[in-house]
């Protein structure tokens, strides 16, 4: 799960998660990712709850910083940032502003139409079921298989705004 910084040069990536079950850290992710949009900025959001593989990253990612990851965090040009305190404090004095000015910018922050924002899609060979059948021409017999098409948990990147 090595994730090269050269890569990430002038981009942002946010770990957050969807999941409501800790309020406290779904709310705190809603506040970073709307900061993000208020400045009109291109970011790539990582929701660990659709997909483990973000959560195995962020842990990799954490672990070369020496940080204990706590949702939201935030990377610009492959560098550790922060969570959601430091986010809002960098916010309020200004210093937010000046480390996006190389970031690329966008016109008006919109939810994708075919995924609605989440960048997940129901898996179209298994529909999200996580099982393919498949038929055995000798014997005539379907046998039911684990879908490699989509992850954990049934859902593929949606290809309209997943990049």
């Amino acid at each position: 799960f090595q994730v090269s910084t050269v890569l990430e040069f002038g981009r942002i990536v946010i770990y957050t998660t969807s999941l409501r079950v800790v309020r406290t850290t779904f709310e705190r992710c809603e506040l970073v990712r709307k900061i993000f949009q208020n400045h009109r900025v291109k970011f790539e959001e990582k929701n660990i709850a659709l997909n483990s593989d973000y959560g195995k990253e962020l842990d990799e990612r954490c672990r070369r910083v020496c940080e204990v990851p706590s949702l939201p965090v935030v990377f610009i040009d492959g560098h550790y940032l922060g969570g959601a305190e430091k986010i809002l404090l960098m916010n309020e004095s200004g210093e937010l502003q000046d480390l996006l000015t190389k970031i690329e910018r966008v016109q008006h922050p919109h939810e994708c139409l075919s995924c609605g924002g989440f960048g997940f899609l129901p898996c179209s060979a298994c529909h999200g079921s996580k099982m393919s059948v498949f038929r055995n021409c000798f014997t005539d017999s379907f046998k039911a298989l684990k879908c490699t098409a989509c992850n954990e948990n049934g859902l593929q990147r949606c290809r309209s705004c997943a990049g």
